[in-house]
């Protein structure tokens, strides 16, 4: 083909899978209702604080989304890897968020936090992924799907973006 591999061909497929993620989200006027799920709205209006959970390349998309949103809504956001989640005991204050960002929604740790945030008290649940039939998107309250489409590559690229593309909406939707 006309690209040496998959990441490279990846990499030059970001611009259309950004405009995918964004497409009908994103008004003149901002970010369109409903689009984390049906009611979503009334939900994100309690948001008092996040808490992002993740691992690998979609733990670093996570980490940009704490300065975004911390930032632009005002709200205070941890970062967590998923793996190490299960094994503390969280202190949840009222009216925050679990957030699991995920590329493939089958993610053990991920999935494994999420199931035991039910136990803590959020506010609710977002799962922001790839897979529309994953356990993570199935599972969760809120969800935005990122469509990058397939990943072939090692290396994260369109997922990575993608995310971030996903975040930048809920740092809208916060603010």
């Amino acid at each position: 083909g006309e690209y040496r591999h998959y990441m490279q061909k990846e990499i030059f497929e970001q611009p259309r899978a950004i405009a995918d993620t964004l497409e009908a989200r994103l008004g003149a006027h901002g970010v369109l209702p409903n689009i984390f799920g049906i009611d979503s709205e009334a939900l994100l209006r309690d948001v008092r604080g996040l808490h992002i959970i993740a691992c690998g390349t979609s733990y670093h998309a996570g980490l940009v989304a704490k300065y975004w949103i911390e930032e632009y809504a005002r709200l205070p956001v941890s970062v967590e890897v998923a793996s190490e989640y299960r094994y503390r005991e969280t202190v949840v204050p009222a009216g925050t968020l679990f957030v699991a960002i995920s590329q493939s929604g089958e993610t053990a740790d991920t999935l494994a936090a999420m199931r035991e945030s039910r136990r803590r008290g959020y506010l609710g649940t977002l799962a922001i992924c790839n897979v529309p039939e994953s356990s993570v998107v199935r599972e969760a309250d809120l969800k935005l799907m990122t469509r990058a489409g397939p990943e072939i590559g090692v290396a994260s690229t369109k997922a990575f973006t993608t995310q971030l593309a996903g975040l930048a909406l809920l740092t809208l939707e916060l603010a």
